[in-house]
C-alpha cells in the first residue's frame, strides 16, 4: 500500500480539475490501495478444472477471473503451456469489444503496440477461426517478449514484427481492426508501479500525446473501409485520452462507436467532449486505469485492399526446394490448410491468409515469427520446434509423457527428466494436466530436454 503523499501533487491537481473533487478523491484513495490479481483463460486451451480455488468472474469478460491473492504464477506449469495469461481485468475489455464488432467471419487484425501481448491475446480469444493477426512492437527487447507470449498462446495465424508504425502504414486499408494501445504517461499504473509515480510530469504527458498522434495517424491509414480502430491508454488525463479521441474523429472522419458498456460494472464514460469512450478507474471498477475509444472508418468505394480479399485461392507461398521426405514429415505434424515453406534452416507452416500478409509486409520490416515454426532441419533430420508443441494446430504425432508438477517445473527449468520405462525412443511431447509443455528426445538411457533456453524458468518453487 502506498501513502497518498507519494502521488505527485501536479497529478492530483490535474485530475481534480478534470474529474471533479469527489471522484478524484475516490480515485486517489484507490490508487493508494492494493491492486487486484486477475487472469484470463486461453479459450482455445480451456482447462477442464478451475486453475485456482476461489476464482470469481470478471463481469465484462467471459474468460477473465479475479483471484483473492496473488499466487506464484511462475510455479504453475499451465502458465508456460499458454493455458492462461496473467492480465489486469480492465484490459480484458479488448476481448469483449472485438467480439461485439466482429460478425463471426474471418478477419484481419493488427495490434500496432502489442508487447508484452496481453491485449493481443485478449483479441485472439475473440477472433473467429481463420482470422489473421499482425502483432507489432517497436522496441526490440519487448518484441522478443511478445514473440514468446504469442508462441505460448498457440494461435497459428500470427505474424510478429519489430518495426516503426510509419513503415507498417504502407499496408494501406488492409485490416478490419487496428488496435493501438499507445505508449502513455502511465497514470493508471500508479498503485502497482513506482516508476509511474516517480516519472510523472506534465512534460511527459505532452510528449506522449504527440507520439500517440503519430502512431494513430499511421494506424488510421491501415484500417479498411468499414473497419474499426481501437485506441487505448493506461492513463487518466484528457490530453492523452478524450482530446486524442476528439482529434481522431475530427481529423480523419472516423465515427465513434458506442460499445454499450458505459455505466455498467462501474465503467465511466467521457469526461470531456461528446466522443463515446470508456474509462476504467480504481475505486469505481475492479482493475487498473484504462481509457478505451472505438471508431469505425466510413465505408467508401475507393478500392479497398482489405487483406483477406487479397488472398488468391490455390496460390501457395514459398519457392524454396524442400527435401520431399522432410516436407512430408512436417506436414504430418500439423493439421489444417497450411503450406510448408523453408526459411533459412527452418520449416514454417503458413495458411493462405498468413502467407498473404507475410507477402504484403513492406521491405525493411523485421519479422520475428510467422505462422507456425514446425522444426529445424539438421542434416537429414527435422527437429520439432517448441512453437509446434504450443500451437493449437499440432496434429498429435508424437508419444506423450505426462509429468507431475515437480517434474514439469524441472523440465521448464531445462533440467534432466527421467521418462517412464517403455517410453518409445525419439521425440516425445511432455504434458502437464494434458497440455503440451514442449519436447524431449528420448535416447533410451537418457532424454535430451529440448525446452528453449531463453524461456527457461530461473527458480523452482513447489506449490501453486
Amino acid at each position: 500500500m502506498i501513502e497518498d503523499k507519494f502521488l505527485p501533487e501536479g497529478f492530483k491537481a490535474l485530475i481534480q480539475a478534470e474529474l471533479g473533487e469527489k471522484r478524484a478523491e475516490n480515485l486517489f484513495s484507490a490508487l493508494c490501495g492494493e491492486p487486484e490479481t486477475s487472469l484470463r483463460i486461453n479459450t482455445r486451451k480451456r482447462p477442464a478444472e478451475p486453475l485456482y480455488p476461489d476464482m470469481t468472474p470478471v463481469p465484462w469478460c467471459d474468460s477473465g477471473y479475479y483471484l483473492p491473492e496473488r499466487p506464484s504464477f511462475t510455479s504453475n506449469p499451465l502458465l508456460h503451456a499458454g493455458v492462461f495469461y496473467v492480465q489486469d481485468a480492465s484490459s480484458m475489455i479488448y476481448e469483449t469489444i472485438v467480439k461485439s464488432i466482429s460478425d463471426g467471419s474471418p478477419i484481419a487484425v493488427c495490434d500496432l503496440c502489442a508487447a508484452p501481448g496481453g491485449k493481443t491475446t485478449a483479441i485472439l480469444n475473440a477472433l473467429p477461426e481463420g482470422s489473421v493477426m499482425l502483432a507489432n512492437e517497436f522496441t526490440s527487447s519487448r518484441a522478443s517478449i511478445l514473440k514468446e507470449n504469442l508462441c505460448k498462446y498457440g494461435y497459428p495465424d500470427v505474424i510478429v514484427t519489430n518495426a516503426d508504425t510509419s513503415r507498417l502504414s504502407a499496408l494501406d486499408e488492409c485490416f478490419d481492426i487496428v488496435a493501438v494501445d499507445a505508449p502513455c504517461s502511465g497514470e493508471g499504473m500508479m498503485r502497482k508501479d513506482e516508476a509511474a509515480r516517480s516519472q510523472w510530469s506534465e512534460g511527459l504527458i505532452r510528449q506522449c500525446s504527440r507520439l500517440q498522434r503519430e502512431i494513430l495517424e499511421n494506424a488510421v491509414a491501415m484500417v479498411a473501409p468499414g473497419g474499426y480502430l481501437i485506441y487505448s491508454t493506461c492513463t487518466f488525463n484528457t490530453l492523452e485520452d478524450e482530446d486524442n479521441a476528439i482529434w481522431i474523429a475530427d481529423t480523419f472522419g472516423l465515427e465513434p462507436v458506442d460499445t454499450g458498456l458505459e455505466g455498467k460494472y462501474g465503467i465511466a464514460g467521457e469526461v470531456k467532449g461528446e466522443t463515446s469512450c470508456l474509462r476504467f478507474m480504481p475505486g469505481f471498477t475492479r482493475g487498473e486505469g484504462l481509457f478505451v475509444a472505438v471508431f469505425r472508418k466510413p465505408n467508401h468505394t475507393s478500392g479497398s485492399r482489405n487483406l483477406l480479399k487479397m488472398i488468391k485461392k490455390g496460390k501457395k507461398g514459398g519457392k524454396d526446394k524442400i527435401n520431399p521426405r522432410l516436407k512430408a514429415i512436417a506436414r504430418s505434424w500439423i493439421d489444417g490448410d497450411f503450406d510448408i515453406i523453408s526459411h533459412e534452416d527452418r520449416l514454417l507452416a503458413l495458411t493462405p491468409a498468413t502467407a498473404t500478409l507475410l507477402g504484403a509486409l513492406p521491405k525493411g520490416v523485421r519479422i520475428m515469427s510467422a505462422g507456425v515454426e514446425i522444426g529445424e532441419i539438421k542434416g537429414n533430420d527435422l527437429i520439432p520446434a517448441h512453437a509446434l508443441a504450443m500451437s493449437t494446430a499440432m496434429a498429435d504425432p508424437f508419444p506423450k509423457a505426462e509429468l507431475t508438477q515437480e517434474e514439469a517445473l524441472r523440465y521448464l527449468a531445462k533440467e534432466t527428466i527421467m521418462l517412464p520405462e517403455g517410453t518409445p525412443k525419439g521425440f516425445v511431447t511432455v504434458t502437464y494436466r494434458g497440455f503440451p509443455l514442449g519436447f524431449l528426445k528420448n535416447l533410451g538411457n537418457r532424454a535430451n530436454n529440448l525446452y528453449p533456453s531463453d524461456y527457461r524458468i530461473r527458480s523452482i518453487s513447489k506449490g501453486l
